[in-house]
């Protein structure tokens, strides 16, 4: 991976049991500071992805080291090159602003999937713009998860690649360019490790967007 990449991110592994609930952790700013990156510069970003395709044994991601986990992908290296092949299509979009009430949102799912071991959207039947509006903000959020990986720049990269997800929901999530806000938070997982949830908004909040200007 690339050195000058981690020194940039900051990266330090540094969750908690509840990691973001209180405030923003290092390896948020590391995941935050790379998802603007990513967003600056997707063309040149494509170029990152690139050191993923020696690390494959078949369709085995293989860790970084004895922290990470090996991932079996579903399609393997072919998902890498179509995500790098689309990312160097597309021109800079807007960075996002930090929003402490996405991170608060995001920072429950983390709080209860670090304890039961559950992966996805759900929980208690609870999507996130339901837990969005339990914290008095809207429902207008996108929202990504990864898990098992310890890096903030594995983290972006896992949703770009956005392996074995139809439509590839993740990556164009992230390509959104009326996302103006996120909130980013991380912790344990039971199962897989680690986990990182990033709620992204046109608002600060979540509520409703203002609408358009007419000309």
């Amino acid at each position: 991976m690339n050195k000058a990449r981690l020194l940039a991110a900051g990266v330090l592994l540094t969750f908690g049991v509840t990691a973001a609930v209180a405030a923003q952790s290092r390896f948020e700013e590391g995941v935050f500071a790379e998802l603007n990156r990513f967003r600056s510069d997707p063309a040149g970003y494509a170029d990152y992805l690139s050191d993923y395709r020696p690390r494959f044994e078949g369709k085995l991601l293989i860790g970084n080291d004895d922290r990470e986990i090996d991932i079996m992908t579903r399609e393997g290296v072919a998902a890498v090159d179509e995500a790098i092949r689309d990312l160097r299509r597309e021109k800079p979009l807007p960075t996002l602003a930090w929003s402490n009430p996405l991170a608060r949102a995001a920072a429950d799912h983390v709080a209860v999937q670090s304890r039961s071991g559950a992966v996805g959207h759900y929980t208690k039947g609870r999507g996130p713009g339901e837990r969005m509006k339990a914290r008095g903000g809207g429902p207008y959020v996108s929202e990504v998860i990864t898990y098992g990986h310890h890096t903030p720049e594995g983290v972006v990269d896992q949703l770009l690649i956005d392996d074995g997800v139809p439509g590839r929901g993740h990556r164009h999530s992230l390509l959104r360019p009326a996302h103006r806000y996120a909130g980013i938070a991380c912790g344990r997982h039971p199962v897989h490790r680690t986990m990182c949830v990033t709620l992204m908004s046109q608002t600060r909040d979540g509520s409703a967007p203002p609408p358009p200007k007419r000309k």
